[in-house]
């Protein structure tokens, strides 16, 4: 059984993975191209602060809350293209009077919400920000479409094109930041996110089509779908907006640190989500869906194994990523953005934070796992109750380790505040279902955190050999490899063998 479900869970995720490998280094071009043209300078500090409300909005209601609901409400209707057509269309018109109703309150209320999201700014930097808050409303209404076609889209096993829709967006942001900055300075980058979150919908059309995905301007109100989404949104709201709170909390409170904190906190994030996307979202969202439908026909045997092949996945992946960037952060981040207005200063600040948040990178992942299952199980409010224990804790902790420690005490802070929610949940989830780990599933769990460390060492032995930065990373790739293949090589070989039989 376990092989057979690992098996499910890589083939299934390969797209996402695919994907992900394209659209985030191309993420990490974007942000070196901005930083090589603003720096990290309080033109960048207003730009990420103004950019991550609209944001915070789009990840906490569309991409999580939607996500968590909406994949499953529609699927009931496959079978009616007709019936899926009409819930399609309901929720996205009311997608869009709701994100146009928000967008138009927030142009009237910008100069509060950013006394609010920055108010360690001095009055030219929120003014500043202000003006780039208001050019990004509209993503707000984007955002909230795509989410909406994203969950109709997957419901049809179709995945490619909303992932796709991120590689159009960063290009347009990097054509704005390269062509237009030189006439409209920091606000280009305003510009090409409003834009470029446009294209990211008009993208998706043939697509929907080509599903059998009709849009009419109809709402069914009195729907059975609504009722149900209704049941399900507030637990599920809580629950998605638990991490990006907590992201937009640390850079409130980073903004009384000196100028950069902000903006190093926001590149140190950026390296560090990469192989959290590669790794970990392709192995949650399929393990959703999986443990999602063992739980319906109440298949606990099935359900056990699918959350242990998961934690292995996400063990024998995360784990040498969280040894290399301890290891070599600073060495990741000066290939990655010193250059141009990026200075060496600046590079030391953001290895800072990303040694923080590279610590917590298997809790992480793990914890967003957790969640996902507990929503599979129809329970959202035990995971919006740990949730919000989590938000006050992480607020508590950045404003005690940021004294001594700066932004690197606020990116520990996260890494403390997953590594207690995985275990939170665990527990819960251990007496909710008498869910045990598997004596395997924990032999790999301590093999992969020895290989972590051992994989951390190395780091430190290869800096005496040479100070060249693309040397240690090539290098110390190439062992962390070689040993996580040596420990768990056998169990991939075993997922090979259940494809052959």
């Amino acid at each position: 059984m376990r092989e057979e479900d690992a098996k499910h869970i890589l083939k299934k995720g390969y797209v996402i993975t695919a994907i992900t490998l394209v659209s985030r280094p191309l993420g990490y071009l974007r942000e070196a191209i901005q930083a090589y043209v603003f720096g990290a300078t309080v033109l960048v500090d207003a730009f990420i602060v103004a950019f991550n409300f609209p944001e915070l909005i789009q990840t906490i209601i569309f991409t999580g809350a939607s996500s968590a609901i909406l994949v499953p409400i529609c699927t009931k209707y496959l079978k009616d293209e007709k019936e899926f057509s009409l819930v399609y269309s309901t929720f996205l018109n009311i997608s869009l009077l709701i994100t146009l109703l928000f967008s138009v309150l927030a142009f009237f209320f910008s100069e509060s919400i950013v006394k609010i999201i920055a108010p360690g700014f001095s009055p030219s930097a929120k003014a500043l920000t202000k003006n780039l808050f208001v050019l990004m409303l509209p993503t707000i209404v984007a955002h909230g479409m795509l989410s909406v076609i994203k969950s109709f889209l997957n419901a049809k096993d179709h995945f490619a094109a909303p992932e796709l829709s991120g590689i159009l967006w960063n290009v347009v942001f990097i054509l704005f930041c390269l062509f237009l900055s030189s006439s409209f300075g920091i606000y280009s980058l305003a510009i090409g996110v409003s834009f470029g979150s446009f294209l990211q919908v008009a993208m998706q059309y043939p697509f929907l089509r080509k599903n059998g995905i009709r849009y009419t301007w109809k709402i069914d109100f009195s729907h059975d779908s609504l009722r149900e989404a209704k049941r399900l949104f507030i637990g599920a709201l809580i629950g998605a907006s638990i991490l990006p709170i907590n992201g937009f909390v640390d850079r409130l409170i980073a903004s009384f640190l000196p100028e950069g904190h902000v903006a190093s906190l926001a590149y140190a994030f950026r390296v560090f989500i990469l192989p959290f996307s590669l790794f970990a979202v392709p192995v949650y969202t399929v393990a959703f869906s999986s443990v999602s439908r063992l739980y319906h026909e109440r298949n606990l045997n099935g359900l056990f194994s699918h959350i242990d092949n998961a934690i292995i996945l996400l063990t024998i992946t995360l784990i040498p990523s969280l040894g290399l960037m301890c290891g070599l952060s600073t060495e990741i981040v000066k290939i990655l953005y010193e250059r141009g207005a990026f200075s060496a200063f600046e590079t030391e600040l953001t290895a800072r934070a990303l040694l923080g948040y590279a610590i917590g990178l298997l809790f992480y992942g793990s914890s967003v796992l957790f969640t996902r299952i507990f929503y599979a199980m129809h329970d959202t409010k035990t995971p919006a109750i740990v949730g919000l224990v989590s938000v006050v804790s992480n607020a508590i902790l950045d404003v005690l380790l940021m004294i001594p420690y700066k932004n690197f005490g606020i990116s520990l802070a996260t890494s403390i505040v997953s590594f207690s929610n995985t275990i939170i949940l665990f527990l819960i989830l251990k007496r909710k279902v008498s869910y045990r780990l598997e004596r395997k599933t924990v032999t790999f769990l301590a093999q992969g955190l020895v290989c972590g460390i051992i994989i951390w060492f190395f780091t430190f032995l290869t800096k005496f050999v040479t100070k060249n930065p693309v040397f240690l990373i090539f290098v110390n790739v190439l062992f962390a490899g070689a040993l996580m293949y040596g420990c768990f090589g056998r169990f991939f070989r075993e997922i090979l063998r259940s494809e052959v039989r």
